[in-house]
């Protein structure tokens, strides 16, 4: 029955409310007797915030680390007429969201600042930035990307660890990977690191921020993250090879034409050891080429690249003529060809006793008129 009697003591009647409420590292709240300060925030990662909470009048004091979204109970929690709290959010380094459960009686939170608060801070404060020097590749190019971690704060960084975005599978990963930063950044110190990675299949990735954990004097732990990049990966580079042939005009039966050949490369990437060869179908033994012909050899032409070069036909022959030329060359291992036709006239010889031929006729006509003309005289 005693037992009883002091269970019933100790529960306190009345109506049980919850009101949320934001404040800031050196912040407090009135809740009727009650004040809950914020301390710092130990972790935005992990949820963790420090917290004091003490009774007006009493000798009640405690000291918390909270972890968010877990009711902690404070003198006893609000069934027996003390309070539990919540960390529900936590937005920064600095400010986060509570949430009380109590005594209706004890009226609405009531902010405050803390002595704490007015005495001056010394705490570091870390930014990072990660940049990369191009956002648009093409699979199989290399970029690379720059994390600068910058200390500007009043105190020194310390236990400073970064964590990069994971391993992407759109990338193959270079020298450089994972990237370290000093592990102290005095107030106003920077580092830099630089690591290395080729595009190696296409589609648009987000490359997440980058995060930095440290800590100050106390071992209070924050932590910074840069702005997520965006990059764009294309199709591969290739080259195109194009080409452009001035053919002779029609030759004379033994004469000779030049013919000239431009290659252009119209593609992304260079086009290596090429190689040019000459083709002559059946029945092709009125041309003759000197000089080797159109057969040529390059060992590569860059983008946006011009080979020229020239070669003598002869006409032994008379006909029309088509002459084929295949380039065949190599991109990243791979083999292109590149093919294209032209036709070459060689005219017939040209007899100049024939132009008399029509003339025969006119005097055959001439002779007969002459003949009869001489008879009829007589």
């Amino acid at each position: 029955m005693g037992a009883a009697a002091s269970d019933e003591a100790d529960n306190i009647d009345g109506e049980i409310v919850t009101r949320d409420f934001s404040f800031r590292a050196g912040e407090g709240v009135r809740i009727g007797d009650y004040r809950v300060e914020l301390l710092s925030v130990v972790s935005v990662i992990d949820g963790l915030v420090e917290v004091r909470v003490y009774k007006r009048a009493s000798q009640f004091e405690d000291w918390r680390v909270m972890q968010d979204y877990r009711d902690v109970n404070f003198d006893g929690g609000k069934d027996r007429g003390g309070l539990t709290l919540t960390v529900v959010e936590i937005f920064d380094i600095d400010t986060v969201r509570m949430r009380a459960a109590y005594r209706s009686d004890y009226g609405y939170p009531q902010k405050y600042v803390t002595e704490r608060a007015l005495a001056p801070r010394n705490l570091p404060e870390l930014k990072v930035f990660t940049t990369v020097d191009k956002t648009t590749v093409s699979t199989g190019d290399e970029l690379k990307v720059t994390i600068t971690v910058t200390n500007a704060g009043n105190d020194t960084a310390r236990d400073v660890v970064i964590q990069d975005s994971p391993p992407l599978p759109q990338f193959r990963y270079l020298a450089g990977y994972p990237p370290k930063v000093k592990n102290q950044l005095q107030p106003g110190e920077s580092d830099i690191v630089v690591y290395s990675m080729v595009a190696a299949a296409e589609g648009s990735v987000e490359l997440a921020g980058t995060a930095a954990r440290y800590s100050d004097s106390k071992a209070t732990l924050y932590s910074a993250t840069s702005q997520p990049v965006n990059i764009e990966i294309r199709p591969q580079r290739r080259p195109d090879l194009a080409f452009e042939v001035e053919a002779p005009g029609p030759i004379e039966l033994g004469g000779e034409g030049a013919i000239n050949v431009t290659i252009k490369n119209d593609g992304e990437a260079a086009a290596q050891r090429v190689e040019v060869k000459m083709g002559l179908r059946s029945g092709m033994d009125g041309l003759e080429f000197s000089g080797g012909g159109l057969d040529r050899s390059f060992f590569e032409i860059a983008p946006g690249g011009v080979e020229r070069y020239s070669a003598t036909v002869r006409g032994s022959r008379s006909g029309s003529y088509v002459v084929d030329l295949s380039a065949s060359y190599r991109a990243d291992g791979e083999m292109m060809q590149e093919d294209t036709s032209f036709q070459v006239s060689v005219l017939e010889r040209e007899y100049k006793y024939l132009y008399y031929l029509p003339i025969v006729p006119v005097l055959i006509i001439g002779i007969w008129l002459y003949r009869r003309y001489k008879e009829y005289k007589y």
